[in-house]
């Protein structure tokens, strides 16, 4: 079974949906709302926010939010984040 969940990406998304959990206990209640977790490459976590005021903001806590979020994940999982503005879909 592991074998059929590897090949269609389910590891994968799996480890991309925990690191989205822990980006949003790390981010905190105020932000929380106005950004989004969008995907994960390279161990670049690609953040979508509301505004472009809210992606400076999350560039200068960039360093707090990756620290807050490495107690969650495995070793090296997220080294980087990065913002895009852009309207968040509905949870």
């Amino acid at each position: 079974m592991s074998a059929v969940v590897a090949r269609v990406g389910g590891e994968h998304r799996a480890r991309e949906h925990r690191i989205f959990a822990a980006y949003e206990q790390a981010v905190g209640g105020p932000l929380r709302p106005h950004t989004r977790a969008e995907y994960l490459r390279e161990g670049t976590l690609v953040v979508r926010v509301s505004s472009s005021a809210l992606a400076h903001q999350i560039t200068l806590l960039k360093r707090e939010i990756l620290t807050r979020m490495q107690p969650m994940l495995a070793p090296g999982s997220v080294t980087d984040l990065r913002t895009r503005v852009g309207p968040l879909d509905a949870r």
